[in-house]
């Protein structure tokens, strides 16, 4: 404020929650404050064994750090050092070199393709040398997610020898059906290191409180590096007092995401494309000119996280987004070259992409609302047809829908061609019949879960295509050759709609 002659600013650089306190955490570290002439507990093990009945482990696979960044310090200093390679992509977490180069290891970092972890580029990067693999899923900066079978094929394809750290700092703000939880995936791995903190959605930012899950073997290798009594007194209370407001918690989150995707669709809509985000901040890919533009929103009152190809922005209240985003069309405007290097679609083709990502959360939305319904009717035939269907066959054609149709774009987008790529099978092909009859006979919980799964990395695709993936083309064996939008409207969003449309004609 100093700086620039203003008289108001606001906060959106380090993600924290905009909200106070959580209700009784203030009066638990008042008490315990009381008692700071002594030491608390040195390991922490009322917390570490409070929060593995949580998360449903054993007591002796948590460690507990002064928030989740001083664990992973502990686990650079217990697993690498000279010599030794740590892989992480980049850009991800500021703290990855800083580690890396504390231990005196040599850093890798594969590039992001489409502002996400590439895993193929993670593998490939991975040599004799490799000593740990730091993960941030979300990652962090570019607010973007791995899928289940994203992340699985990583982990599966890291040697055993090698740690597998997934840092999951944003892990509660994550709305995607298809981001995995990772402690859920992975907790008997002896190779892989999960990391959670209580700093963004549980608000303890000030005092410091995360968790490691792991293998026993690898709790007792970082708890050989751990500074005495690093979870100080206060902050242990606040930790047991936030773990009863999961309530309130949610509450929260709910209301930062809601947020965080409006703003997204607003920001596209001007014209300027954004990954899809699954923590509490939004990725701006404005390329070279990102420590211009972040000084150009701090003349207008708004301080951001400027990094090199972007700048990060954590949501806030929702009067304090509409002030980041007038500052940030105002700068814009003043000097139009701040965009000239956007990372992704603008113009009409980001405002395009918001409208398929409207259509397809309205499409969802309608689906969820019939997952609760009975449907005891059947549907009226199609023109010049007699066949009707019940809505076990409806939802068991939703259900196959699954993920094929997403892989088979994602399939055409990642070949990187100009020339039409063959996709897909024709109605009579075998395994399509009998992937529909096995969807039929499923119940329709699973058949929903498979489409949420779905959209989910479809969404995620589309917001991350570039304009040359949005130019891709697939040849199907019955329809030809067929545009992205096509495939959309024949196979993805529009397949999904016509379903839809049947289970209305039954109720």
């Amino acid at each position: 404020m100093a700086e620039f002659g203003i008289t108001t600013s606001i906060k959106m650089a380090s993600n924290e929650c905009p909200f106070g306190p959580l209700p009784g955490v203030v009066e638990a570290v008042t008490k315990a404050v009381m008692g700071t002439n002594r030491y608390d507990e040195h390991p922490a093990f009322a917390l570490a064994a409070a929060f593995a009945e949580r998360v449903g482990v054993a007591a002796d696979q948590v460690a507990v750090g002064a928030g989740s960044v001083a664990l992973l310090e502990q686990i650079t200093l217990a697993y690498a050092g000279r010599g030794d390679e740590v892989v992480y992509p980049w850009p991800s977490f500021i703290a990855y070199p800083q580690f890396t180069q504390l231990v005196g290891a040599t850093a890798v970092t594969p590039a992001l393709t489409r502002e996400a972890i590439d895993v193929d580029a993670v593998l490939a990067a991975i040599t004799e040398r490799t000593r740990l693999v730091l993960i941030a899923n979300p990652n962090n900066p570019t607010s973007t997610a791995l899928h289940t079978a994203d992340l699985l094929r990583l982990v599966d394809g890291v040697p055993e020898r090698c740690l597998v750290v997934i840092d999951e700092a944003y892990r509660e703000f994550v709305t995607g059906a298809d981001v995995p939880d990772a402690i859920e995936l992975f907790r008997d791995r002896a190779n892989v290191a999960v990391l959670r903190t209580m700093s963004k959605a549980q608000g303890l930012a000030g005092l410091r409180v995360g968790f490691m899950v792991a293998h026993p073997t690898v709790v007792a290798a970082i708890d050989a590096c751990l500074i005495p009594f690093n979870v100080n007194l206060a902050a242990q209370a606040a930790a047991f007092a936030a773990f009863s407001q999961d309530e309130v918690i949610a509450e929260r989150c709910a209301l930062i995401t809601a947020e965080r995707d409006s703003m997204a669709q607003k920001i596209r809509r001007l014209g300027l494309g954004v990954p899809r985000s699954q923590g509490n901040f939004w990725w701006l890919p404005v390329g070279e000119p990102s420590l211009r533009l972040g000084v150009e929103l701090e003349r207008r009152g708004i301080v951001a996280r400027p990094m090199p190809g972007g700048i990060r922005v954590t949501v806030g209240f929702p009067e304090e987004n509409s002030q980041f985003l007038a500052a940030f069309v105002a700068a814009i405007e003043s000097d139009p070259s701040l965009a000239a290097d956007w990372r992704l679609p603008t113009g009409d083709l980001a405002r395009h992409t918001a409208d398929e990502l409207d259509r397809l959360d309205r499409v969802v939305a309608r689906l969820a609302a019939h997952a609760t319904l009975d449907h005891s009717g059947r549907t009226e035939p199609a023109a010049g047809e007699s066949e009707t269907w019940d809505a076990a066959k409806v939802w068991g054609h939703l259900g196959e829908f699954g993920n094929y149709w997403v892989d088979e774009l994602t399939r055409i987008i990642e070949a990187g061609s100009a020339e039409a790529i063959p996709f897909g099978r024709p109605r009579t092909d075998p395994r399509r019949v009998g992937s529909i009859e096995a969807a039929t006979d499923s119940d329709i919980a699973a058949n929903f879960a498979s489409v949420a799964r779905a959209a989910d990395r479809l969404s995620t695709l589309l917001a991350g295509c570039s304009a040359a993936d949005w130019a891709r083309v697939g040849l199907h064996p019955a329809a030809g050759e067929m545009s992205v939008d096509a495939q959309l409207d024949t196979c993805l969003t529009g397949h999904l709609e016509e379903h839809t449309d049947q289970l209305d004609s039954i109720l």
